[in-house]
């Protein structure tokens, strides 16, 4: 992480805490943070972010107004017809959270959402870790920019495969965004797309406004102008969104229709509920409404318990389904599902059913179990979810075995053949797999002829490349992403267990709680040496054997023209140094460039580290 990464996670945590009432450093210690970063970069947005308390609320000036929404085509025809027949533009209505981001002089000074249209929550802080959020634009008036921020299904899709359960992208965005938590806006992308802009020429076009949003660096949701347009241009352009709906990286639950030119809007005017000028037309739903008969909860291998609903029989997108996911004990009890409910369930992706909401109670209430359902042992609430709190519990362990068999690829031994191996004591613990004793012929004689073809399975996982072996262990959080990633990083196992918190949080992708995660579990020796005292390797990536001796160490602040960090690193590199990410007693040089920062260089001063500016070391170390 760069220094001035790092300065800006500071600042925004200490800013976080002042506006809460809770500052956690003096106002000196603050300001030195500031002076630092402006000397790194004076131009650095977050110097200017400004707001209301974390939790308090922004006005929005003009109300953040609703959408009127249309049932069928019919109806946009006809609210098309009272423009007298104008130009349209036409582009998404995205399922996510309505935001309006100000800016004052070109820097982002304040972001809040719809909330009721009149005052929304203070985001300020969280919109910084938007990527798709432009900080600077080439603006000087005070402007604000309104749009959507969602959540890619892929990247929703990705927090689920590393065992992370949410009910839709939507609700995971919202919650992210609302929690205001730096290592979860790290750790979760989020992304936005704009579709409005105040404050500029009010007589733009919105193909105008566009393609001046578009040119500050945003998305746009409204994506073309439609002209010539009749009753057939209308249902042109829906169809085609709707035809490639499942093919887009977001949810959408409908399309916009808006009165391109400037007068024509200004013409129509607003209600109080919504402007004149656009319409939303809402896909139809894929759901449909089914009564809960059971609820069930099921084990996963970190002890977490997971509620099922068994419903009526029903068809849906071409299935009968009969059981939909309830995500976590929070969902159950912030609903307040129980047996006998009617629900409104629809299948997410047309893959996987969900309940959406309730839609008729029926006469029972929200019940939690207290114990698991597999070994009855006390089930405690952490967080969101009930986690069984057994020390051998059957289901948790057949999870985990399953989680290992599934990651390293071990064909042929299946859920009904594992709990024959299970039952049998054999196989309690994926180290068992390479245990001595899981013979061939105890194979056979459990498991008939498919234990030769298993046992040979089992045999050619004995040597797992790094980063698999890490996906396999089960370790909550570490996907198979995440352990390619470790793989690339760490040089052996050895190296990631004696790691630290702030090491494993400089990559990219990885927060707080996850290398938390990450460093108890690879140091729980219950899980790792089991596996490692059995005839069982590790590949690692090739290493070299002889070290190449370096020059010493190099510690450079400021920036350097014509070169990125990355760049300044090689360079150092290249001329036969250590890079360093800390200034200490063990550092040979500090490498002053542009702007460097005053604290580095009066603690380089004070510890006696030799000085040089970057041409000075260049001159000096290249010949």
């Amino acid at each position: 992480m760069s220094r001035e990464k790092e300065l800006e996670d500071l600042i925004i945590k200490y800013k976080k805490a002042y506006y809460s009432g809770e500052p956690l450093i003096s106002d000196e210690a603050y300001d030195s943070l500031e002076e630092e970063l402006k000397g790194i970069n004076p131009d650095n947005p977050v110097l200017h972010l400004v707001g209301t308390p974390v939790d308090g609320k922004i006005a929005h000036n003009p109300p953040m107004l609703s959408c009127k929404k249309a049932t069928d085509i019919k109806e946009v025809v006809k609210w098309f017809n009272d423009s007298d027949g104008k130009d349209l533009y036409f582009g998404y209505k995205l399922d996510g959270l309505s935001l309006s981001i100000i800016y004052d002089d070109g820097k982002l000074v304040q972001a809040a959402t719809r909330g009721n249209g009149q005052f929304g929550d203070d985001v300020t802080f969280s919109v910084y870790y938007i990527d798709d959020i432009p900080k600077i634009i080439p603006i000087k008036d005070r402007v604000n920019i309104r749009g959507e921020v969602f959540m890619e299904i892929s990247e929703f899709n990705r927090l689920k495969k590393d065992n992370l359960d949410y009910s839709s992208p939507r609700n995971l965005a919202t919650g992210t965004l609302k929690k205001k938590d730096s290592s979860l806006l790290k750790e979760r992308k989020l992304s936005f797309m704009a579709w409005w802009l105040d404050g500029v020429d009010d007589s733009l076009a919105l193909d105008e406004m566009m393609e001046l949003i578009r040119e500050w660096g945003f998305k746009t949701a409204d994506i073309k102008k439609l002209t010539n347009v009749d009753e057939q241009v209308i249902m042109n352009a829906f169809r085609e969104v709707e035809e490639k709906r499942d093919t887009l990286d977001y949810e959408l639950d409908g399309v916009m229709y808006k009165y391109n030119d400037a007068a024509d809007r200004k013409k129509a005017g607003s209600t109080s509920h919504h402007p004149k000028w656009q319409i939303a037309l809402k896909f139809k739903s894929k759901g449909t409404i089914t009564t809960i008969n059971n609820i069930i909860w099921q084990v996963g291998r970190t002890g977490v318990l997971t509620p099922v609903a068994e419903v009526d029989p029903v068809g849906l997108a071409g299935a009968e389904i009969r059981r939909c996911t309830l995500h976590n004990a929070d969902f159950i009890i912030e609903r307040e599902i129980a047996i006998g409910d009617k629900v409104y369930i629809e299948r997410s992706g047309d893959v996987i059913p969900k309940i959406l909401e309730v839609v008729e109670k029926g006469d029972k209430f929200v019940l939690l179990p207290n114990k698991c359902p597999s070994c009855g042992a006390h089930a405690v609430k952490k967080g969101v979810n009930l986690v069984c709190t057994g020390t051998k519990c059957k289901e948790r362990e057949l999870r985990s075995l399953s989680h290992w068999i599934d990651v390293v690829d071990i064909k042929g031994l299946g859920p009904k053949s594992l709990e024959k191996l299970f039952d049998e004591g054999i196989v309690t613990h994926f180290s068992d797999l390479y245990s001595k004793d899981l013979t061939e012929e105890k194979l056979v004689d459990i498991l008939g002829k498919n234990g030769i073809k298993v046992y040979k399975n089992i045999d050619d996982t004995r040597n797992l490349d790094f980063g698999t072996f890490l996906s396999a262990l089960g370790i909550e959080q570490l996907g198979r992403s995440l352990g390619k990633d470790l793989a690339k990083h760490f040089n052996t196992l050895d190296e990631l267990q004696n790691s630290s918190i702030e090491t494993l949080t400089s990559i990219e992708g990885i927060s707080d709680i996850t290398a938390k995660y990450i460093l108890e579990g690879i140091n729980d020796l219950s899980i790792v040496d089991r596996v490692l005292l059995r005839n069982f390797k590790i590949k690692y990536n090739k290493i070299s054997e002889e070290p190449r001796e370096t020059r010493g160490k190099v510690y450079v602040t400021g920036k350097v023209d014509g070169f990125n960090k990355k760049e300044i690193e090689k360079k150092v590199k290249d001329l036969g140094f250590e890079w360093s990410k800390s200034i200490s007693k063990n550092l040979n040089y500090l490498v002053a460039g542009n702007n460097p920062g005053g604290t580095k260089i009066e603690k380089a001063l004070k510890i006696g580290v030799d000085i040089l500016t970057w041409n000075e070391f260049i001159d000096r170390f290249s010949k």
